[in-house]
């Protein structure tokens, strides 16, 4: 923001040199650089944050030199000459959207004569970055500029009944704005309407048909408090970003409407622009409570590390425009005024103070004590072991985007109806691109592989930690039975994608690509070392992936999520040149099945017995059925079970396929015996016979 050194020092009296003012307020914690070096044209460029909407004009800025130079701060002149007849007698003003226009208010000028405005008013526009109009716009940016408040001038004489209503904007509505452009306008967005059509865009752009010309006589000025987000909003979707716009984004103080009319009308009528009408048309729902906070003059110089006396406390809040009353042995009371929409904390104080004291006279100290121990909640400790076991597997952790948007839900063959396409849309997308929230990371880690592929990068063995996103139905939270206003339920979840080789080949070593049982040994080894040994894997169907090689994770008899290779026609539209195998789990869910106490098994002291055994089983039959029907015929004494063999030919008959198993026996106080350990064996042998319909494969 521009701030020409003259008008500044109207409203600070005995103002120093503009070098030694840049360097007050750089010293403050404010971003100040004089443009022009000394002399009474000099202009100032100061960086205002987005929360300090009462600096964004000349005498908010005048209130903090005064405060850091120690100087008295002049106000404006407020008083206004009226003359004509009373204003509620030629406007009528209808707040019909008042949860988007806090206050209006409204003044009208008669007898107006359109000319240029005074010399002195043009340079310090000109000076300001803005081109000089005519009288009554350049009053109506010149107060802008000074108090921080927009205002807008309409040719009241077409304006039918001098009616105004301040609404939404009805569907189908448009308006020609005074640069010449045909804006379309939406529901939600707040305009300055006659009884038939809108004439202005609240807080952005006033439009043609009401614009102040040379054959203008009377001029309705409008002060107003639109909400900054609507008004962000609209300027966003009309792609129009001026002055006013954002000033009323950042916030506007209501008190400041009728401060910024009262100063225009005051001006037009000093500059003989015309006669301003007795009165003022006020439309405001109510004063807000006040805020006021707790100040503790020990704490200021505790968190600041000085020692401050209580007067300077005072003295500089005072001068910032707080008031501070209810004084006892330990704090005090303050008022905040309505300008510091800011502050709104006892730190918040504590941080004024600390500026204008000078965070330059604050000395440098080093952190006394020992550090503070850092401890990660659950979520970070869980996420933070997961991700060093996957790395430890061979894998890359990526960190992707959780937007995306339909069509690559289309690309996973996703339908309709499946539970991972309950969209969460966005309603203001950043592209086209992405258009919703991700409801599963397959569309992550899909994307990931194509643009590897995409540069010949087909080696790729990749895992994200990440949230994914998916609309409530009413039917699931009887609490928010409006499906549209429900928020979407956030699931951490973990995606791992393999494709093509995971080692790099070596002299006698070439790797193999990755296959299906290299991503169910890299679940096997997460679960495992995340405590989890009651684990299943089933065959299941999955619309992105292979229909014969795709299977469900189960963990303590709840399912918790599914893996297999990727679909040959999904493989296909994305331009893979190998299979690529992908797998999602339940992070959630893998975290409450975590055991808090890992068991710890003593080192066996007595030998252990082997014997293989090969079983013809029907080619559907999945091996888990065998395996658990070994452990549970193994009389305790089964200490492990490894396949280690499957056949399908000519020794077994046709739709069966045989099984070959080595079964380890140990026991934990005893030498097991041949006869105990055959006892055991034949036990299994039958369990196996008359429960799953094995046989004993021949050794012919």
């Amino acid at each position: 923001m521009l701030v020409p050194y003259r008008w500044l020092s109207q409203y600070v009296p005995g103002l120093p040199p503009p070098g030694d003012v840049a360097e007050a307020l750089t010293l403050s914690g404010t971003a100040c650089e004089s443009l022009t070096g000394e002399g009474a044209d000099a202009l100032f460029d100061f960086e205002i944050t987005h929360d300090r909407a009462d600096c964004v004009n000349i005498f908010g800025i005048a209130r903090e030199a005064a405060a850091v130079l120690g100087l008295e701060l002049k106000h404006p002149d407020l008083f206004v000459s009226e003359e004509g007849p009373a204003v509620d007698e030629l406007v009528t003003v209808r707040i019909i959207s008042p949860d988007l226009c806090r206050r209006y208010v409204a003044r009208v000028v008669t007898e107006v004569t359109i000319g240029p405005s005074p010399e002195w008013m043009q340079k310090r526009l000109i000076a300001c970055g803005i081109r000089p109009v005519n009288n009554v716009v350049d009053i109506t940016n010149y107060v802008m500029l000074e108090l921080g408040q927009p205002l807008h001038a309409f040719d009241l004489d077409r304006i039918p009944d001098g009616a105004i209503a301040v609404r939404r904007a009805r569907d189908g509505e448009s308006i020609v704005t005074i640069d010449g452009e045909l804006r379309e306008l939406s529901e939600d967005m707040l305009v300055i309407a006659n009884s038939t059509s809108p004439v202005a865009i609240a807080g952005i752009m006033g439009g043609a048909d009401t614009e102040v010309e040379e054959s203008t006589t009377q001029v309705l000025l409008e002060a107003a408090t639109f909400d900054s987000v609507s008004v962000w909003r609209a300027q966003r979707a009309l792609k129009m970003r001026t002055e006013a716009s954002i000033r009323f984004s950042r916030g506007m103080w209501p008190e400041n409407s009728r401060l910024g009319i009262d100063r225009a009308a005051m001006l037009m009528a000093e500059l003989k622009v015309g006669k301003v009408a007795a009165g003022r048309i006020d439309e405001y729902s109510g004063l807000e409570a006040p805020i006021h906070i707790r100040l503790r003059p020990a704490r200021v110089n505790r968190l600041l590390g000085i020692t401050l006396p209580q007067e300077d406390m005072e003295l500089i809040l005072m001068r910032l425009g707080f008031i501070l009353d209810e004084w006892n042995q330990d704090s005090c009371r303050v008022l905040v005024p309505n300008h510091r929409m800011d502050v709104l904390q006892e730190e918040d104080l504590v941080e004024e103070i600390a500026r204008v004291y000078g965070y330059d006279k604050i000395p440098t100290t080093i952190p006394k004590g020992a550090p503070p121990e850092i401890r990660l909640n659950p979520g970070m400790r869980f996420a933070s072991k997961v991700g060093e076991i996957l790395r430890g597997s061979g894998l890359t952790e990526i960190d992707t985007m959780t937007f995306t948007s339909e069509s690559a839900c289309c690309e996973l063959r996703l339908s309709e109806e499946d539970t991972e396409r309950r969209e969460v849309k966005i309603s203001n997308p950043i592209s086209s691109e992405h258009t919703m929230l991700r409801t599963t990371l397959l569309v992550s880690l899909v994307d990931v592989m194509k643009r590897n592929a995409s540069r010949q990068r087909d080696d790729v063995a990749i895992y994200e930690i990440g949230k994914v996103f998916q609309r409530r139905d009413a039917q699931e939270d009887r609490k928010e039975p409006d499906r549209e206003s429900a928020l979407p339920c956030e699931r951490k979840m973990i995606g791992l994608a393999l494709m093509g080789k995971l080692k790099e080949p070596t002299w006698g070593n070439q790797a193999d690509d990755a296959d299906f049982f290299d991503m169910k040994g890299i679940i096997e080894t997460l679960l495992e070392s995340l405590g989890i040994s009651r684990y299943s894997f089933e065959k299941a169907t999955h619309p992105t992936l292979h229909p014969g090689r795709t299977a469900k994770v189960a963990a303590n008899g709840e399912d918790i999520g599914y893996f297999g290779e990727l679909h040959p026609a999904v493989n296909e539209a994305l331009g893979l040149k190998k299979s690529a195998y992908l797998a999602e789990l339940d992070g959630e869910k893998l975290l409450l099945g975590m055991p808090t106490d890992r068991e710890v098994r003593q080192l066996p002291r007595f030998p252990a017995v082997t014997r293989d055994i090969a079983v013809v089983v029907r080619k559907d039959l999945e091996s888990k059925r065998v395996e658990d029907r070994i452990w549970e015929a193994g009389a305790g004494l089964v200490e492990s079970v490894n396949l280690f063999d499957v056949y399908v030919g000519p020794q077994v008959p046709p739709e069966h396929k045989s099984l070959a198993y080595s079964i380890t026996y140990r026991s934990l106080d005893r030498t097991l015996t041949d006869e105990e350990v055959g006892e055991v064996h034949a036990g299994i042998v039958e369990s196996l016979t008359s429960e799953v319909g094995a046989f004993i494969r021949s050794q012919d």
